[in-house]
């Protein structure tokens, strides 16, 4: 008989009580001093209460009376439950879930930023230029941004130093806006090039159509050729030569002629003798010398040079019938006046 009272009329008696004058409670077996009817956690001296019924006792529970949250690891307010980040005291959402908290995300609400290192309201992720402020797309993807690049759409041309509209790595002349391109690589631009295709020509000074490195004449339009190198071009040189040739031609006509002249009228004179010495041999008349003047020959007041012993001698001088002066030199040549000087007769 180990007992022999029950205070509390709870059935347990006195001694083995633990609460001898409480009916509700017998036994306090983590030793807490809750007994263990009242006792939530009844083995566990550290805990007695779950205020939340979330199977936390409120000693332990940051949350005691939030049933979803329990623990507080970075000490922020907020449970670990409902941080997006219990780790990192700074953050809790993230609401864009792009693991980056709202507090450091640039864009809370897109997930597909995060910072825009440049400032310039355009995320890093979408800015091709994420540290320049003043660029953010490269439509042609030349490595120049489209604010700097004259040709934002073609990858082949950013800057356009001249201003002509064609970009400098096209243009032949990136310095001057008049010219672009230089087709025959003569450092000449085609629109100041006579000849745009010909690398030998780059002008026709006197618009004869032949360019002046080719033109033995740049400045004369009615000349281009001087093919003997004489400094007269072949044009001019062909009409002195031609007149030449008919002078030539007109002098020989006019020899021809006074030696025709000539001959008759030696055959006259011959037949006058005969005829005159057959009448003579007749009637013997009285023989009469006559001197002999050609008509066709008359004395000139050409002037005549006086000869010097290096010089040829005159041997004679006439005037044809045509009006042409005309001298036998001492070494059988024959000259002609023209007007200006003796031209010796071939």
């Amino acid at each position: 008989a180990t007992e022999t009272l029950d205070s509390d009329g709870d059935g347990v008696g006195d001694n083995s009580d633990w609460a001898v004058n409480d009916a509700s409670e017998s036994a306090d077996t983590d030793g807490d001093m809750v007994g263990d009817n009242a006792d939530v956690f009844p083995n566990d001296e550290n805990e007695t209460i779950d205020s939340d019924g979330d199977g936390v006792g409120d000693n332990a529970d940051q949350f005691p009376d939030d049933d979803s949250e329990t623990v507080d690891a970075d000490l922020d307010g907020v449970g670990d439950n409902a941080d997006a980040f219990p780790n990192d005291a700074t953050e809790t959402l993230d609401s864009d879930g792009d693991g980056v908290g709202d507090n450091s995300d640039w864009a809370v609400n897109d997930a597909s930023e995060s910072a825009d290192t440049d400032g310039d309201m355009v995320g890093d992720n979408a800015d091709v230029f994420p540290n320049d402020e003043n660029e953010t797309i490269d439509s042609d993807g030349d490595g120049v941004g489209d604010n700097g690049d004259v040709f934002p759409n073609d990858a082949l041309e950013t800057i356009d130093s001249d201003l002509d509209g064609v970009g400098d790595n096209s243009d032949a002349f990136p310095n001057d806006s008049s010219e672009t391109m230089d087709s025959d690589l003569d450092g000449v631009g085609d629109n100041a090039d006579w000849a745009p295709n010909n690398s030998n020509e780059t002008q026709d000074s006197d618009g004869d159509m032949v360019g002046d490195n080719a033109d033995a004449f740049p400045n004369d339009a009615n000349e281009t050729l001087d093919s003997d190198g004489d400094g007269v071009g072949d044009i001019a040189q062909a009409a002195a030569e031609a007149a030449a040739a008919k002078q030539k031609e007109e002098d020989e006509q006019r020899r021809n002629m006074i030696i025709i002249a000539v001959v008759a009228v030696i055959i006259a004179a011959l037949g006058v003798t005969m005829f005159l010495r057959k009448r003579g041999a007749i009637s013997q008349p009285e023989v009469k010398e006559y001197g002999y003047t050609n008509p066709s020959v008359q004395p000139t007041n050409e002037p005549v040079l006086e000869a010097t012993p290096s010089q040829l001698q005159i041997l004679n001088q006439w005037t044809d019938e045509s009006g042409y002066t005309w001298r036998k030199m001492s070494d059988g040549s024959h000259h002609y006046w023209d007007g200006n000087d003796w031209v010796k007769h071939s």
